[in-house]
């Protein structure tokens, strides 16, 4: 009925044996965890960075295309084409593109180019370049867009 005395001092020795393996068990679980949370927090940051990437090189392609449009436009509207010349654009120009900083130039072909399908039958050739780069932190994201317009003269 009653347990011998023998078991109960054999229990209580293995008990007192095995009393620190579950500290060590816990501190080996508390490192795989800390280690996960660590893999983890540089897998969110990289994201991060490449998002942060993606970004601003689709502001900077952006604010490329813009200077693009804007020489266009000034040769069709103004037929002034500021050729040959390379200039950055004023930031009061860029306030839509907020630490971006545009490049614009435009290259002319010296000769008049002969194309029988016009009226005239020569055309001019202008090679307008935009690079934009746009710079947030340790972020500097940059961007080349080239357009080539015809003109009849």
């Amino acid at each position: 009925m009653f347990p011998k005395r023998q078991n109960m001092l054999s229990l209580s020795s293995t008990l007192s044996k095995q009393r620190g393996s579950t500290t060590i068990v816990a501190i080996i679980i508390s490192i795989v965890l800390l280690g996960l949370g660590i893999a983890l927090s540089n897998q969110i940051s990289s994201n991060i960075r490449q998002q942060s990437i993606e970004y601003y090189g689709a502001r900077a392609y952006l604010a490329a295309q813009s200077g693009v449009e804007m020489l266009v436009s000034r040769l069709v509207e103004l037929e002034d084409p500021l050729c040959p010349a390379e200039y950055e654009l004023p930031p009061q120009s860029t306030v839509s593109f907020p630490n971006c900083v545009i490049r614009v130039g435009c290259v002319e072909t010296p000769d008049d180019v002969i194309e029988p399908d016009v009226t005239s039958g020569k055309i001019d050739v202008y090679e307008f370049t935009a690079t934009a780069s746009c710079r947030s932190g340790q972020i500097d994201t940059s961007r080349s867009v080239t357009v080539e317009v015809r003109q009849e003269q």
